[in-house]
């Protein structure tokens, strides 16, 4: 086992190291529809594009494990032709980017996306995407019986994901696409007609303290209702859904 791959295990065993009730039904609340485009956004990392105007703004982000209130996290996506179109806007007065080679994006601020073949979570894929445009991925799987992640393996990466990143006055900006053939490719989609995915929407939220520790707060687009904090379980999961 490589050492990333160790310190990725150790990072989501903490994260995990509880039992979870399964919830394999979306809530009817937790949809998030991605808007068709007639011209793609150009990926810069810099958020500027009239098109993304046409795309539904979603900022329910919540600490679920934290009683202070969140700061500030707009998500939105959009598809055009074969594409998906993804953009996070992030408040944040204290950006953390790590700079050791062996974890630099996990210590990271970042934000993150799960996408699940299944709602029992068989397979799922994940992208996690630091101010600097770096992406940790990783393909894993979650056993329903147990109630926890049953593998990870991090040397998987998405096939022709590109993503732009950059500082602002306020926060970061991470904007990104992926093809849909590779969705396809995954068997993601979850009905015939390829217009919807199980998805999971997070912020890994942290702050440098004094003396050189990290202060790491995590934040959702669902509340997966577990007592501490943990991404990778079906309750984390909503649907969202290709319109047109």
């Amino acid at each position: 086992m490589n050492k990333l791959v160790m310190i990725a295990t150790a990072t989501i065993t903490v994260m995990a190291s509880y039992n979870v009730v399964a919830e394999t039904v979306v809530p009817k609340s937790a949809i998030y529809n991605i808007n068709h485009t007639e011209i793609a956004p150009v990926i810069d990392g810099i958020a500027h594009d009239n098109e993304w105007k046409s795309a539904q703004a979603l900022t329910a982000f919540s600490f679920p494990w934290r009683d202070t209130p969140a700061p500030a996290t707009e998500f939105k996506a959009l598809w055009h032709a074969e594409t998906l179109y993804f953009q996070y806007t992030v408040t944040d007065k204290n950006v953390a980017i790590g700079t050791d080679p062996e974890r630099a994006i996990l210590d990271s601020d970042r934000v993150e996306i799960f996408l699940a073949k299944d709602a029992e979570l068989s397979r799922y894929y994940t992208m996690e995407i630091d101010p600097k445009a770096r992406v940790f991925s990783a393909q894993a799987s979650y056993d329903m019986m147990n109630k926890k992640r049953a593998s990870l393996d991090s040397n998987w990466t998405w096939k022709g994901l590109e993503t732009k990143a950059s500082l602002t006055d306020s926060g970061y900006i991470v904007e990104g696409k992926l093809p849909l053939q590779t969705l396809t490719d995954l068997s993601l989609w979850q009905n015939k007609q390829q217009t919807q995915l199980l998805c999971a929407l997070m912020r890994a939220e942290f702050t440098q303290q004094a003396d050189g520790k990290l202060d790491m707060g995590w934040m959702t687009w669902v509340d997966p209702k577990t007592p501490t904090p943990n991404f990778h379980n079906p309750q984390t999961f909503g649907s969202c859904r290709l319109v047109k």
